[in-house]
């Protein structure tokens, strides 16, 4: 019975385990099912996003049929079947950079509608990743705080997205969290688009162990709910915070005392300041890694507060770089028991390497660190694997002491002004040396051959120096380890083989940009060889000079697969546009071929990824492709510059949707510009259309120009009225040398002052074009040309003009005086106000703008003296103020023009693009390294050249660009001055070209002119000049134009030698008593003097043709008496006026006479019989007068 009993049981407990099994079986197919169906609607919420950015099939592997758990970014429970892990991180593969990732969705307002409940399907789920996606404020309103329901959720990463609502209420239910990273949850708050959140608001789940809420502008305190004792528990488990890049000040320190868990705070980029907080953080008795770096903490505590480090035996690492400390800091960072790592770049108040010998990594960049390299110092730090020192002012050579530091692995002394010889530096004791950075000093000489011992060596910069000779074969045949190699701007010769590389498997990274002649790249020696490498990075600019008949590109570069940067510029290389490169190279992003001679047209066959194209400097002919589009969609720098290119801009050109730049300057282009070019491209911020033969009203009518900052249509034949529309202008607008008409609309003239950022350059350039009125007045430029208009009334004034570097508006009708508010202009290198009506005395405030360079002032009607304030502008470099009626002396004072001591118009214009860090996993988790590809172009690149124009030489010349910084001249011709040459203009020894013709200066020529080292013309015409031709001045062996007409000049002229061999007659005319070659006045020489030199020293300035002298002197009576004569004889009145002016004399002679002899003789009948022989009365001027 019991038996039955319990057979019984155990068919009744095994029909309820398999009913039991059956249900759990139901109910986890209903699971999957439900997991499946959720997922293929995460995939349907992506077709619009897709749709618009033109992406296809967008997770192809999840379709509704197979296991999901074999769907890419999923990962199952092997047990269960359940997802436990999403990542949906960069669905959209976009590359992750976030200012491009910003700009995209700024541009598009692109959105993912994703709905965060579908994830509650998912039970098990642990970890989440939607980081760098569109995900905006809809994806919290649908249901985010519901995501508690997920007991098993652990991870969640919302980071780089564009979530603008307060998130922490929703995330604070979140109770399961371990990992949370909020970083850049809300890229907009960069636009101040959206408010930032005060972190007060939220609640950290208590398992919490890592957060991340970097880049969020957030501020407040971490405030906890409950008692202390809570609050300790609760913040137990929290080892990693990152605050970094927010708006936390002091305050959050106190309250971060109750986080004893902490092993890692990253606090860098806050509002911080003040002392450095040694009692606060000693309390986070755990901490391993502390960075306080690019705050404004700028003391030190005491000594009693420094000694409360000491409990911190774990802290390893710690940054206060960007901070302002002073050397008092090293005293109180000492006490850290365990600190290895120190990172005190950009403090500049350090005053010297701190005495800490037990560290491994000391980075000490851009510190003003000055004097020798201290290696006494150093030689005691036994342990240092990393020693950066890049960016101060160090000098002198490399001390051979630098073989003690044998653990160094990285070294990086690069951007200083280190000088000699590498050959005894103790570098290549360096065994375990990995990075080498010497790039950006003055070192010289041969590359020691010993470096082919450093066989650990994978980065070697020595760029920017000036080594000689040839690079060793046996440095990159035994350097097998290399991946980054830089060798550009020395003085290298002979040839380089790059072959010798070919051995190499590990190299990523070659850069060769040649500033020598002396040195070529041979790529193709010995034929047919094949690497074994893989480069990313290519850059040979400049140096490449020997290939085959026939050959385009290296050859080597078939067999490369992975590149990304292709820099082959300025190399002579002919034939068409190599597409097999991007047929060969999916992942190629940047493809520079300029100034090449490659021919034909542009006919790309291969879709590609590139980023960056530049074909300028070419020889590329016909139109522009109307299929762009097709094969660079995500172009965004374009560049067909300085080629031959025709016809029209083609309207495919508007599908570029992700162009930045594009620049289609120097071309024969034709035609109108396509309606849309400056509002559909909205992602563009530089359009450059410069030299073309363009036409059409392109800025009237209903005229928008989007997000453009930098628009150049200089050159062209573009006309019509400039539109009145109200919206915010580029800040570097050009449309000078067109035919624009009409007067300047106010958004021109205050389109600064519609950038919101202080530091934005403005520029207007609207040169030698047809407007006219008044000029409306409005904020300040930096650079503004108005000149060569019809602009009338009194000079513009702007607001705040304190940031106005080059200020054109000459060639106008402006009138009136110099206005006041030009005292204001305390930035400004170049004044042209030249050729106008302006009247007044020159201010005397001129000569306070202490940064001019230029000051044009010629060709107006300005009175007075040369204010002698003008003496103190000692960086000048060019006055004119020509054609005046300027009066009075010359200034002695002018010498003190010393010049300027530094270049002003030569500028760079810099693009960079980042490449993935080559160091990712660095000994020292210090990046150091951060590779980049730089384009550096001249200023005239995309940003306007300074012009001017200066008389030299006797011709009005224009100047433009980089040769301002070497013009020198002073010109005050043309106007009323007097008085003698001052010697002291002598002292001018840069001088160029001094011009002082057409006043009335007298006197002799300064001997001192001999000094004028550096001058090429020199007019002293149309004065009254006397005196000899100084013969010192046949020392100026550059002058080129020399012109003392029509003076008063005499004597010899100097003998026909160097340059004043030269000279025609033409530069001597007008001044009668000069003789000698080339003149035909032949001076007088007396043969029986043997010895010629004896005449010439015994000749004073005033041994003259007395023959001569009487000849002109007559000759000159002759014409006079003869010029009065023909007077009187026509005009009548004259002559009556004469006859009667002779008559008053005759008269007053005789009075005079007759009064003398009765004074001095007796009365006798003689003289009575004369005195009754006189008249009664005479006339006497027609008026009767009585005796």
């Amino acid at each position: 019975m019991e038996s039955w009993c319990f057979v019984k049981h155990k068919a009744s407990l095994l029909i309820f385990m398999m009913l039991l099994i059956f249900i759990l079986g139901w109910a986890q197919g209903i699971y999957i099912e439900d997991e499946r169906k959720a997922l293929l609607e995460i995939k349907a919420s992506l077709l619009e996003v897709s749709n618009f950015l033109n992406v296809e099939n967008l997770l192809p592997t999840w379709v509704d049929h197979g296991k999901y758990c074999d769907w890419e970014r999923i990962k199952c429970n092997m047990t269960s079947g359940f997802v436990t892990d999403l990542y949906l991180g960069n669905m959209f593969s976009k590359e992750k950079d976030m200012d491009d990732f910003y700009a995209f969705h700024r541009s598009h307002e692109l959105i993912w509608p994703l709905n965060a409940s579908l994830f509650l399907n998912f039970k098990e789920l642990r970890r989440l990743d939607l980081s760098w996606n569109y995900i905006g404020n809809a994806f919290v309103s649908s249901g985010l705080e519901r995501l508690s329901e997920l007991k098993k959720l652990e991870n969640l990463n919302l980071g780089y997205n564009f979530i603008e609502t307060n998130i922490f209420p929703s995330l604070s239910e979140l109770t399961s969290l371990k990992i949370l990273n909020l970083t850049h949850v809300n890229i907009n708050v960069y636009e101040m688009n959206s408010p930032p959140h005060d972190i007060s608001e939220f609640q950290i789940p208590e398992n919490l162990e890592v957060l991340d809420l970097a880049g969020n502008c957030y501020y407040g305190t971490l405030q906890m709910q409950g008692n202390s004792s809570q609050e300790t528990y609760k913040l137990s488990r929290l080892m990693s915070l990152n605050l970094a890049d927010n708006y936390f000040n002091e305050s959050l320190i106190t309250a971060l005392a109750t986080f004893t868990s902490l092993k890692t705070l990253n606090l860098q980029d806050n509002s911080l300041s003040r002392s450095f907080p040694s009692q606060e953080i000693s309390e986070l008795t755990n901490l391993e890694m502390l960075d306080l770096s690019s705050n404004s903490l700028n003391a030190t505590p005491n000594i009693q507060d420094c000694k409360s480090l000491i409990r911190l035996e774990r802290l390893e690492s710690v940054s206060l770089r960007n901070n302002n400390f002073n050397k008092s800091i090293i005293s109180c960072l000492s006490f850290l028991p365990s600190l290895n790592i120190l990172d005190l770049s950009d403090s500049y108040n350090l005053g010297k390497v701190p005495n800490l010998p037990y560290l491994e990594v000391l980075i000490l960049r851009h510190n003003n660190l000055n004097g020798t390299l201290p290696m006494e110092a150093l030689a005691y730090f036994h342990h240092l694997k990393l020693l950066d020192l890049s960016f101060n002012n160090f000098v002198g050579s490399i001390p051979s002491t630098m073989k003690s530091l044998s653990s160094l692995q990285v070294v990086s002394f690069s951007h200083n002004a280190l000088n000699g010889s590498l050959c005894n530096d103790g570098f290549c004791d360096l065994k375990n040396l990995q990075e080498l950075d010497l790039s950006d000093n003055m070192f010289d000489g041969n590359l020691p051959k010993c470096f082919s011992g450093l066989l650990s060596l994978k980065f070697f910069d020595i760029s920017s120096n000036q080594f000689t000779g040839i690079v060793p074969p046996s440095l990159i045949v035994n350097l097998t380890s290399l991946e980054y190699v830089d060798f550009s701007y020395n003085k290298f010769e002979g040839s380089f083989l790059f072959s010798l590389f070919s051995n190499h498997t590990k190299l990523q990274y070659f850069l060769f940009e040649s500033g020598s002649e002396k040195i070529e790249v041979e790529t193709e020696e010995p034929i047919g060889w094949i690497p074994m490498f893989q480069l990313k990075f290519l850059v040979l600019s400049n140096c490449i000079k020997k290939r085959p008949k026939g050959s385009v590109v290296p050859s080597f570069l078939l067999h490369q697969h992975k590149l990304r940067v292709l820099d082959l510029s300025c190399n002579s290389l002919e034939g068409q546009f190599p597409n097999w490169l991007l047929k060969n190279n999916k992942n190629l992003e940047i493809l520079k071929l300029k100034d090449n001679f490659f021919r034909g047209v542009i006919h790309m066959r291969y879709k590609s990824n590139m980023k960056y194209l530049d074909m300028s400097g070419n020889h590329i002919t016909g139109a522009i492709p109307e299929n762009l589009q097709s094969f660079i969609p995500d172009i965004e720098h374009l560049n067909f510059s300085s080629n031959e290119l025709n016809g029209v801009i083609p309207t495919s050109m508007l599908d570029l949707t992700e162009l930045l730049t594009l620049d289609l300057s120097n071309n024969k282009l034709s035609g109108e510009v396509p309606k849309g070019l400056f509002t559909n491209l909205t992602s563009a911020i530089i359009i450059k259309l410069s030299n073309n033969t363009l036409y059409g009203n392109v800025l009237s009518g209903n005229l928008s120009l989007g997000r453009l900052e930098t628009l150049q249509l200089d050159n062209n034949c573009f006309t019509g009225n400039i539109s009145e529309n109200h919206f915010m202008g580029p800040s570097i607008l050009d449309i000078s040398e067109n035919h624009f008409t009409g007067t300047i609309p106010s958004w021109m003239s205050s389109t600064c002052d519609m950038w919101s950022s202080p530091l934005t350059y403005c520029e207007l350039v609207a040169r030698n074009n047809r407007l006219d009125g008044p000029f409306p007045c409005g904020t300040s430029f930096d650079f503004l040309d108005i000149s060569q208009n019809s602009f009338s009334g009194p000079i513009p004034t702007f607001i705040n003009m304190t940031n106005t570097k080059h200020l054109h508006l000459g060639s106008n009708r402006f009138t009136g005086l110099v206005p006041d508010a030009f005292q204001n202009l305390t930035s400004v290198l170049t004044l042209d106000i030249s050729q106008n009506y302006l009247s007044g005395r020159i201010p005397e405030f001129l000569g306070e703008l202490s940064s001019l360079r230029i000051l044009l002032l010629g060709k107006n009607n300005f009175i007075g003296s040369i204010p002698e304030k003008l003496c103190q502008l000692n960086n000048v470099s060019l006055i004119d103020l020509s054609s005046n009626f300027l009066t009075g002396l010359i200034p002695r004072c002018l010498n003190n023009i010393t010049g300027p001591k530094q270049l002003a118009f030569t500028q760079k214009f810099v693009f960079g693009y980042g490449v993935d860090s080559l160091w990712d996993d660095h000994i020292s988790q210090y990046h150091i390294h951060e590779t980049s590809f730089v384009d550096s172009m001249e200023s005239d690149q995309f940003e306007t050249r300074d012009e001017i124009q200066f008389t030299t030489k006797n011709n009005p010349l224009t100047y433009k660009g980089n040769i301002l910084d070497y013009m020198w001249g002073l010109d005050l011709s043309s106007n009323k001055l007097t008085g003698e040459i001052p010697e002291e203009l002598g002292m001018l020894t840069h001088i160029l070209a001094l011009n002082l013709s057409h006043n009335k200066l007298s006197g002799p020529i300064p001997v001192s002119f001999s000094n004028l080292s550096q001058i090429e013309s020199l007019d002293l015409s149309s004065n009254s000049l006397s005196g000899k031709v100084p013969s010192e001045l046949i020392q100026l062996t550059k002058l080129a134009v020399f012109d003392v007409s029509y003076n008063n000049l005499s004597g010899r002229l100097p003998e026909r030698k160097a340059q004043f061999g030269t000279f025609s007659k033409e530069s001597y005319e007008g001044n009668p008593l000069l003789c000698g070659a080339p003149l035909e006045n032949n001076c007088m020489t007396t043969p029986q003097v043997s010895e010629s030199s004896t005449k010439k020293d015994t000749e004073k300035w005033y041994d003259i043709d007395k023959a001569s002298f009487y000849g002109s002197s007559c000759s000159t009576w002759f014409v006079f008496m003869l010029g009065f004569v023909v007077i009187l004889y026509i005009n009548p009145y004259w002559r009556r006026r004469w006859l009667e002016f002779v008559e008053e004399c005759m008269y007053t002679c005789y009075y005079f006479l007759y009064d003398f002899v009765s004074s001095h003789c007796p009365t006798s009948p003689q003289h009575q019989g004369v005195q009754h022989f006189l008249p009664y009365n005479i006339s006497y001027g027609g008026i009767p007068i009585l005796e």
